[in-house]
C-alpha cells in the first residue's frame, strides 16, 4: 500500500507534459486498444466547413453534411500480448479486430469482427437508407430504386437467406478461404486491405509512435483543469509539423476514414497553415481518454471550425465471436448482388455460360 501511495503521489506531481507521454507509454502497454473517431460538430457546421471542397470543386451538400455529423467510426484490436510485445510474425493471429460503423445515437449500421482467423459481419441496409433524406426529384428517384433493391432481397430464396441477414443486421460468418485469397487478390491490385481490413503488429505500433510524437515533439503544454470526470491538458504544436505526424499515425485507417468522410480524408491535410495548433487531451485515471482537435487548423481547405475527437478506451475492449451467425460464401454474395440489380437466376446462369 505504501509503494501505492508513493507511486500515485509521483504522478500527481508529474508536469502537463509528462502526462501526456505517460498517457501514451500506458497506451501502448494494453493488450485491448479501442480508437473511436467522431466530429463535434452539427450539420450545419459541418456544411459550412465542408461545402466548398479543394481546388475549387465543389464541397458536400447539406444533406451528406447531417450524416457525416451523425457518423462515428470505431476501431478495436484485443491481444493476448500488449501491442509493444506484438511481431506481427507467427504470433498476428492471436489479436483479434473489431471495426463498426454506427450513428451517434448507437444505432449500428456496419460492423465487422476478426476472431481466430473468422471473419464475421453485418450490416444494417435499411438504416443506411434512414439517413438520407430525399430533397428533389432525382433523389426521390434513386431512393424508388433503393427500394426496389431492398424488395429484391426480401425475394431472394433460402439458398441466400445469409446475405439477407447479413444486409438486415443479422451476423454472418465468411468463408476464411475463400475470402482470404479475395482480400489478397484485392490487396495485390489495390495495395489495401477493404475498409476494415487489420493492420499488422508493427503498423499499429508505429501508428501509435507517431500519434505520440504529433502531441509531444516540440509541444507546449498547460494544465487546464478537470471537466466531466477527465484531467484536461492543452498541447499547442506547429501545425505543420502536428499534421505530418496525424497522417502517418491515421494511415493504416485512411480507407474507413475517407468512407465516413464522403471521400475527404481527415487525416491527409494538403494545405496545412504555417502557424500553431491546439490539441484537448482528455486524461482519465493518467490514461489517455480523448483527444480533440480543430481540422481547420491542419487544413486550409476546411473553412470553418471542425473540432475532431479520438476517443481511446483499453481494459474493457472485447472483440468476441458472435454466436448464432450463419456461413456466407463469394458465390452467394456476387448472387445477391445480381439479383439486387435485377438480374434473375436464369441471367445468372447464362452469363456464366457466356463466359
Amino acid at each position: 500500500m505504501a509503494s501505492t501511495a508513493v507511486a500515485c503521489g509521483a504522478e500527481e506531481k508529474l508536469d502537463a507534459g509528462a502526462k501526456v507521454e505517460r498517457a501514451f507509454e500506458r497506451l501502448g502497454e494494453e493488450r485491448a486498444v479501442a480508437v473511436e473517431f467522431a466530429l463535434d460538430a452539427d450539420a450545419d457546421a459541418v456544411h459550412a466547413a465542408l461545402k466548398e471542397g479543394r481546388d475549387g470543386k465543389r464541397g458536400i451538400d447539406r444533406a451528406a453534411a447531417g450524416i457525416l455529423a451523425d457518423l462515428k467510426l470505431r476501431y478495436a484490436v484485443v491481444s493476448d500480448e500488449p501491442p509493444e510485445e506484438r511481431n506481427g510474425g507467427e504470433d498476428a493471429h492471436r489479436a483479434s479486430a473489431a471495426g463498426r460503423l454506427a450513428r451517434k445515437d448507437g444505432t449500428i449500421l456496419a460492423e465487422l469482427r476478426s476472431v481466430d482467423r473468422r471473419m464475421y459481419l453485418r450490416g444494417d441496409i435499411k438504416a443506411f437508407a434512414a439517413m438520407a433524406k430525399p430533397g428533389n426529384a432525382a433523389d426521390r428517384s434513386e431512393r424508388r430504386a433503393f427500394e426496389e433493391a431492398l424488395k429484391r432481397i426480401d425475394r431472394m430464396p433460402d439458398s441466400l437467406a445469409a446475405v439477407r441477414d447479413a444486409l438486415k443486421g443479422k451476423w454472418v460468418v465468411l468463408d476464411a478461404r475463400e475470402f482470404e485469397e479475395a482480400a489478397k487478390r484485392k490487396r495485390e491490385r489495390d495495395g489495401d486491405a477493404g475498409l476494415f481490413g487489420e493492420p499488422d503488429a508493427k503498423t499499429r505500433k508505429r501508428a501509435a509512435d507517431a500519434l505520440r510524437k504529433a502531441l509531444t515533439d516540440h509541444a507546449k503544454t498547460e494544465d487546464t483543469g478537470k471537466r466531466n470526470g477527465a484531467e484536461h491538458v492543452k498541447v499547442t504544436v506547429p501545425a505543420r509539423t502536428a499534421a505530418g505526424r496525424l497522417a502517418e499515425a491515421l494511415k493504416p485507417l485512411e480507407k474507413q476514414l475517407r468512407a465516413v468522410g464522403g471521400g475527404k480524408d481527415p487525416g491527409a491535410p494538403r494545405k496545412v497553415p504555417d502557424k500553431d495548433v491546439v490539441f484537448d487531451v482528455a486524461l482519465k485515471g493518467g490514461r489517455l481518454s480523448a483527444v480533440t482537435v480543430d481540422m481547420a487548423a491542419l487544413d486550409a481547405d476546411i473553412r470553418a471550425p471542425l473540432p475532431l475527437t479520438v476517443g481511446f478506451a483499453g481494459a474493457s475492449v472485447e472483440a468476441d465471436a458472435p454466436s448464432g451467425a450463419r456461413k456466407l460464401s463469394a458465390r452467394e454474395m456476387t448472387e445477391a448482388l445480381m439479383r439486387m440489380m435485377g438480374v434473375d437466376a436464369d441471367g445468372l446462369g447464362g452469363a456464366d455460360r457466356g463466359l
